[in-house]
């Protein structure tokens, strides 16, 4: 008897960990797609992440982190191959968010190899993609401790580069897609005022590009106030230098006679956008 009731049981935790767990949270919601009841998931778990990892850098935590396995020695190392002055406490912090970060990357990347040729719903692994998520954040869980006990050694600077190339890679990606939504942006816009002749679309065309640019004059006067000192911080003066020369650079390219010719609807929405998201970047 009690090996039936923990057949059964075992099988009612198993429907938990398939798909029964994503339908459950999705069945108290307005009814949408399977597709994005995934994305829905995905986000969670990205969310979830990333707030753990800002938990992990908080100055609090570094104590009790250094009594994990690969922070025995990390107090007397550094994270960085260079000769440079390291912050040990911050470095614990950073080195555990850089274990998070490796479990989650290995998870999307088996994740990735599994639907190679996955291109609906209706293909037979789709149901991995879609489903399982109990097993998926326990997987992603597992992962993260068992990150903690890999060996410091070379982990730290060699998942730094790792991590560079990801974020220049993720940084482009995202550049595209702003680049690609201030573009429809601009052009529905544009195109209700050539459509309708109404003032209403130019003056939001013209309010929505000044406070863009407001903004990013606002981010640059704070970069220079917050972020540079009189007679220091070179490098930080030449990298906000710079980047405010090429956003003047591209604005001005923007409204160029054969930009314009090429692209009628260009203008300085678009460049308003990415002159924002420039002065974002030059922050974080």
């Amino acid at each position: 008897m009690g090996a039936v009731l923990a057949l059964c049981t075992g099988a009612q935790l198993a429907c938990c960990c398939g798909s029964a767990a994503c339908g459950l949270c999705c069945s108290a919601c307005p009814s949408c797609r399977n597709s994005t009841s995934t994305r829905i998931m995905y986000a969670i778990m990205l969310l979830v992440s990333t707030i753990t990892a800002c938990i992990f850098l908080a100055p609090g935590l570094q104590s009790t982190l250094q009594k994990v396995p690969f922070c025995d020695n990390s107090t007397g190392s550094m994270i960085v191959p260079v000769k440079l002055t390291v912050d040990c406490q911050s470095a614990v912090g950073y080195l555990a968010v850089y274990r998070l970060c490796f479990a989650l990357a290995a998870f999307f990347f088996i994740m990735a190899l599994l639907m190679i040729g996955v291109k609906s719903s209706r293909d037979h692994r789709a149901g991995i993609q879609n489903g399982f998520w109990g097993l998926k954040y326990l997987l992603v869980v597992a992962g993260t401790i068992g990150a903690f006990f890999i060996p410091e050694g070379s982990f730290g600077p060699t998942w730094m580069y790792f991590g560079m190339a990801g974020g220049f890679a993720f940084i482009i990606i995202q550049l595209v897609l702003i680049i690609d939504f201030a573009h429809s942006w601009a052009e529905s816009w544009v195109g209700n005022y050539e459509e309708t002749e109404s003032r209403k679309w130019y003056a939001a065309l013209m309010i929505s590009m000044l406070v863009n640019y407001a903004l990013a004059i606002t981010g640059v006067v704070l970069l220079f106030v917050y972020f540079t000192q009189a007679n220091d911080c070179t490098m930080n003066k030449i990298f906000i230098s710079v980047n405010i020369v090429i956003c003047i650079i591209a604005s001005a390219i923007s409204i160029l006679p054969n930009v314009q010719e090429m692209q009628p609807r260009s203008g300085l929405l678009q460049s308003s956008v990415i002159t924002l998201y420039v002065i974002y970047l030059t922050w974080s």
